[in-house]
């Protein structure tokens, strides 16, 4: 079996639970939706896509184990199973980016549903509503341009490729490590949190307005540039694959 079967073969086993994940989501938005239309009120949300990237980190987190059992039962190396691994995450998170575009789409016809992109990279983030006379309410208007779709989508598939490589790089940690590293790496992100804490205080302020610019710059938060932020978190997600590469090519079955 070689990388590009191995890839055909996980995106075939995440189908199901794609599925599933999406026939949740559009029973809660239709309810959302029905609610809305039956009540008086004004109901809005936003950033619903961001259970795309929860559900992405944990599909992530799921990869590895049973997979690379099957691999090594069907006799694949150890570099082609983390090849088609690894590649098959791609396709899904753009195939689920573009999902994710006309749901938002279909649903902002009935509620005002902006995305995590039109609230960072579009006029909504510097003027999220505008005054209506008509109706006399503050309301607001979804830019559907070639440029806002095609902006939305890569910045979405780059944040969700990011998501499944994060989640992968977890899971194979954990699986080669021992009872005690599993237990130090679960409280680290605590550990880590309590240390940046305490460097605040420590640390110049001048270094952590420079700090702040950088991920700013990077992100392209302030210039409103989300080309940066795609070309940013693609740079992550490969590395993370690297990682996860690196950590994956000699591990063993486990027993226990």
């Amino acid at each position: 079996m070689k990388s590009t079967n191995m890839t055909k073969f996980v995106i075939k086993e995440n189908i199901s639970s794609i599925r599933g994940f999406y026939l949740i989501f559009i029973l809660i938005i239709g309810l959302l939706t029905f609610v809305s239309r039956t009540s008086d009120g004004n109901m809005n949300s936003s950033g619903l896509e961001f259970a795309s990237v929860v559900f992405l980190f944990i599909t992530g987190l799921n990869a590895f184990k049973s997979n690379f059992y099957f691999s090594q039962a069907m006799n694949v190396s150890r570099g082609e199973f983390l090849k088609g691994l690894i590649l098959a995450t791609y396709p899904i998170a753009l195939t689920m980016s573009v999902i994710d575009v006309i749901i938002n789409r279909v649903y902002n016809l009935f509620i005002p549903s902006p995305t995590m992109y039109d609230m960072l990279y579009t006029a909504y983030r510097n003027q999220s509503h505008i005054w209506d006379w008509q109706s006399m309410e503050r309301v607001w208007f979804q830019l559907n341009d070639i440029g806002t779709l095609a902006g939305t989508v890569l910045w979405q598939f780059s944040l969700y490729s990011t998501a499944v490589m994060l989640g992968l790089f977890i899971t194979i940690i954990y699986y080669r490590s021992n009872k005690l590293m599993k237990v130090l790496i679960s409280v680290s992100p605590i550990v880590i949190l309590f240390f940046l804490r305490s460097l605040i205080s420590v640390l110049p302020i001048e270094l952590w307005v420079q700090v702040r610019a950088l991920i700013d710059a990077a992100f392209g938060i302030t210039a409103m540039n989300e080309y940066m932020a795609v070309l940013t978190y693609l740079v992550l997600s490969v590395l993370l694959a690297l990682l996860a590469y690196l950590l994956a090519r000699r591990a063993e079955v486990k027993t226990d």
